[in-house]
């Protein structure tokens, strides 16, 4: 008997306990690891083969949707959607964390301007599953039946096929979790005359902090000469006054103090974000030099100055 676990996508097997894939019953559809995290949040780390992932899904006949929150559009993540070679749309994934005044429009266009993204850009919510049958009509667009459904982890990946499945009336339920790797394998989905896959989430740089799930509510900060934010383990020292704008899901602490004497220096004209990759970004009003702990840090044009 062949069969796959519907939370992990492995084959389930009921020979040896401490191999992957493994039920004490043929008729489970979910295996001893996915049982449990479902039921008791309970998580083994499993590496994911990424390289693997995209040499399948560039063979592929179809087309891919990548997954991707507003707070984790970086130069990483946008580096991995670009490694899609076959017909793609960008997926912004919990838009309703976003503001009103976070324009879709306006969002394509600073996706374009700064990441060169020229693919078809959709947007969905957790609460509402926004456009989720919208991608039967880029599907039919693009003359395919066929979808691979990618994302970095806890971009709602599963949420949203969930969504799609409850939508057409299927009583089926892919795991959904807070913890990186849940999927491990491809997951074959029918819906109707279309077949979707669930593939296994891509990790990211800080992808253990709390996850968005409610509305991104910026923080406005006067900062003084001589201040050190501190946000997570990122430290950032600012030599003259300046206004900053913080984005994220994450607290901010302010040290009023010299505490960063070395560091490497980054130079921002006005109303320019740094990044911190899982945590979001910094929007500094005035141009200015400042010290970070960390070498490496995307410096962008902020979605503000985009002009419709």
């Amino acid at each position: 008997m062949i069969k796959k676990c519907i939370g992990c996508g492995l084959l389930l097997q009921d020979t040896d306990k401490n191999a992957l894939g493994y039920t004490p019953n043929m008729k489970n559809d979910y295996c001893m690891r996915c049982f449990r995290l479902k039921n008791y949040g309970e998580k083994k780390e499993e590496n994911v083969d990424l390289e693997g992932i995209f040499k399948k899904v560039n063979k592929a006949q179809g087309m891919a949707f990548f997954l991707v929150d507003f707070l984790n559009i970086n130069e990483s993540t946008i580096a991995l959607f670009k490694k899609i070679n076959i017909p793609k749309a960008l997926i912004i994934s919990k838009s309703d964390t976003l503001r009103k005044d976070f324009k879709h429009d306006k969002i394509i266009l600073w996706l374009k301007k700064v990441y060169d993204i020229d693919t078809p850009v959709l947007f969905i919510s957790n609460k509402l599953y926004m456009v989720s049958s919208n991608i039967f009509k880029v599907m039919d667009e693009y003359h395919t039946k066929t979808a691979y459904i990618l994302g970095i982890t806890n971009a709602g990946k599963s949420t949203f096929i969930n969504g799609i499945l409850k939508s057409n009336h299927i009583h089926k339920e892919i795991l959904a979790s807070n913890k990186p790797n849940t999927t491990l394998d491809f997951i074959k989905i029918r819906v109707g005359e279309y077949t979707l896959f669930d593939t296994p989430g891509f990790s990211y740089e800080n992808d253990h902090l709390p996850i968005v799930n409610k509305e991104i509510k910026p923080v406005s900060l006067q900062i003084k000469a001589g201040t050190t934010l501190i946000i997570e383990d990122y430290q950032i020292y600012f030599k003259e006054d300046n206004r900053v704008v913080f984005y994220a899901f994450s607290e901010i602490k302010r040290v009023y103090q010299n505490t960063l004497n070395d560091g490497y220096s980054y130079h921002l004209d006005d109303n320019q974000d740094i990044v911190f990759p899982g945590i979001g970004f910094l929007n500094v009003k005035n141009e200015c030099q400042i010290l970070v702990n960390k070498d490496g840090l995307e410096v962008r044009m902020d979605f503000s100055e985009v002009v419709l």
